[in-house]
């Protein structure tokens, strides 16, 4: 599909709705675009090392080759968001998945560490359009809210499948065919997301101002904020390269903060950010990813340096969690169509807490069977609690707002997961720490802020069945 006709799509009559058999597969296509985005964040660690041998690559190369592409996700997503309102979702999902389907494309036939990386900052730029893009247009496809929470709640299995897969599949791909496959297998995947959003009924435009200054100082301050958390472990927390960035960071967000306040059109509107629905969404979905990638990221770790295990049996050993996420994801779709999104989110946060206590307990030096054990209720948790947080932020505004909410909650989450990331990391490898008792510091916290959001959720958002369109 090329990009007139994508222009041609979204110029055709704002009345013309969709076909009823083309909802599922636009359903589908959104669902693929997020798998397809989330897999390749995680895909490339298991290749790392058979990129630095084919490519000469040190080790500073290969943290940018993964870098790269976090640094222009995290640092886009906000404004992707608004331009996704601002353009359409139809038109900015087709363009980001033509994009991320080339720059995979460009990393694949990359013949060097510096042609790499700047097709990974380019995958990530892509990949940031992606991603607020579908869930803006899963939000006005799907014009019955019941419908929409268990489409939510396909598309977030998705988006878990595709974490635990990564791993998994970039040993396989990477034994058999080498690294470049990791990135050439995106190719077809994309193309055939593209004919299936080229289904999709017009997303109709919101006609406003693109408010530069607040797009620009949100650009900065994220890109500021992950640079800055991607530096501390191998430079320090006290390294003019993390205070830098970081200072500049927290200048972005009072800039930020003022463009909305003042601007005749801002970007964000920050007194819906300041209502409790919208609190409670952004603090959890921060929550689940400061916690989930936290974990994942030690557990890899301890397995892989502590028990000497390999790669691919590391990625095996998180498939009985990954089948109760994507389980827990459909199952919560079918709970908050039921009963709303209150208990569901809150109680998933309650759970998942119970089994960082879990992880507390057993400590690093547990039992493999135990610690595998307590992942079952972390897995389940975060499983549950995803769709309904989306459902009710997204039921909190109109369709033409749908893309810069999703950017802004998307862009919680990411900082959630870099900062996570890097939180345990630090932890387990202090001083004063070690592994074991890093661990059960980290666990700790994240029982500590998941229980602080799930009575922020219980107190903040509507219950209720979720209602149906007349």
């Amino acid at each position: 599909m090329t990009a007139s006709s994508l222009d041609r799509q979204e110029g055709a009559p704002a009345t013309l709705p969709a076909a009823r058999p083309r909802t599922g597969t636009v359903v589908l296509a959104c669902c693929l675009g997020f798998f397809l985005i989330n897999l390749d964040a995680t895909i490339v660690n298991v290749a790392l090392p058979d990129i630095g041998l084919r490519l000469h690559a040190g080790l500073s190369g290969l943290q940018w080759v993964v870098a790269g592409y976090t640094l222009a996700f995290a640092g886009l997503l906000l404004s992707a968001g608004a331009v996704s309102d601002r353009i359409g979702a139809t038109r900015l999902f087709g363009y980001g998945l033509l994009a991320f389907s080339i720059a995979s494309a460009a990393c694949g036939f990359a013949p060097d560490t510096v042609v790499l990386v700047l097709a990974r900052v380019a995958q990530g730029a892509a990949a940031a359009a992606v991603l607020p893009a579908s869930l803006a247009l899963l939000r006005q496809s799907l014009a019955d809210p019941a419908a929409r929470a268990k489409a939510i709640a396909v598309w977030a299995a998705g988006g878990g499948a595709a974490v635990a897969a990564g791993p998994v599949a970039g040993g396989f791909l990477t034994a058999w065919l080498g690294w470049r496959a990791i990135f050439f297998v995106n190719v077809p995947f994309g193309l055939l997301a593209m004919l299936g959003v080229a289904r999709a009924a017009r997303s109709v435009p919101r006609r406003s101002s693109i408010d530069p200054a607040g797009q620009l100082a949100a650009i900065i301050a994220l890109t500021g904020f992950t640079f800055a958390v991607i530096e501390i472990a191998p430079k320090g927390l006290g390294s003019p390269v993390v205070l830098l960035p970081l200072l500049v960071s927290i200048v972005a967000v009072l800039w930020f903060l003022r463009a909305e306040s003042t601007g005749a059109a801002p970007m964000v509107n920050l007194r819906e950010v300041r209502s409790p629905v919208f609190a409670s969404c952004l603090a959890t979905g921060f929550a689940l990813n400061f916690a989930y990638y936290g974990i994942m990221f030690v557990f890899s770790l301890i397995f892989q340096q502590e028990r000497g295990w390999s790669p691919i049996r590391t990625g095996l050993s998180f498939l009985p969690l990954t089948i109760f996420v994507l389980a827990s994801n459909i199952l919560s779709g079918r709970l908050t169509r039921l009963i709303g999104p209150r208990y569901p989110m809150a109680g998933a946060q309650a759970l998942e807490a119970v089994g960082f206590l879990g992880v507390l307990l057993v400590g690093s030096h547990g039992p493999t069977w135990l610690l595998l054990l307590a992942m079952v209720p972390i897995g389940i948790g975060g499983g549950l609690a995803s769709p309904p947080m989306m459902t009710a932020l997204l039921e909190a505004v109109s369709a033409e707002r749908a893309g810069v909410v999703s950017g802004l909650l998307s862009s919680c989450r990411q900082a959630g997961g870099v900062l996570g990331v890097t939180v345990f990391g630090l932890l387990i490898s202090a001083t004063g720490f070690g592994v074991a008792t890093g661990l059960r510091v980290a666990a700790g916290t994240a029982a500590l802020l998941l229980g602080a959001t799930a009575v922020t959720s219980l107190r903040s958002i509507h219950n209720g069945r979720a209602p149906t369109a007349p």
